[in-house]
């Protein structure tokens, strides 16, 4: 037996041994980057159902308003679109309210940006230019169009929460494309 392994080896050249070579640091290569790949999807799979627990508590959120219940975070109650321009009434912005929720007293305080771990676990937009935002929350407002489908748009983070108003939850995946999680009225 090893006569026959060597007399292998014995008539092969250097260059038969460089493709050998090569050919098994590109499966090292190719086991590598698959790892690396899987183990970045099951992330995005779990910020995918993060998500749909942040689409199910608003819509929790909604029932609660409308039976009087106390509700844990004041600063995502909307007014009532007449009400807005009236004096007195407290109208909360979508900055302090999705602070809030996010804050280390908040209902997603456990969430984390799983693919960028040191950015925050939201963002306003999905943009190849700020690396931060692979993994974030987007939230987006969804505006009626009577020509057909609605358009989303960014939420200003001075925005008034109006009772409602449609919001689009997306998570901004690896290569920077909105994977669309769900939809809730305020």
């Amino acid at each position: 037996m090893g006569k026959k392994i060597y007399g292998i080896f014995d008539q092969m050249r250097y260059s038969d041994f460089l493709f050998l070579l090569v050919l098994f640091a590109n499966l090292i290569i190719v086991v590598y980057l698959g790892v690396g790949n899987h183990q970045k999807a099951l992330k995005v799979g779990q910020l995918q159902e993060n998500g749909e627990q942040i689409v199910a508590w608003f819509e929790g959120f909604e029932t609660k308003l409308q039976a009087g219940d106390s509700v844990s975070q004041k600063s995502c109650v909307p007014v009532n679109e007449g009400s807005v321009n009236t004096r007195g009434v407290k109208v909360n912005i979508w900055k302090d309210c999705v602070g809030s929720l996010f804050a280390s007293d908040g209902p997603f305080a456990a969430y984390s940006n799983l693919l960028m771990t040191d950015n925050p676990p939201y963002s306003d937009k999905c943009d190849k230019q700020q690396l931060g935002t692979s993994g974030a929350f987007i939230f987006e407002k969804l505006i009626p169009n009577p020509a057909g489908p609605s358009v989303a748009v960014p939420i200003e983070p001075n925005e008034i929460l109006i009772s409602g108003m449609n919001i689009r939850l997306s998570v901004c995946d690896t290569g920077y494309y909105l994977i669309k999680i769900g939809e809730f009225k305020l």
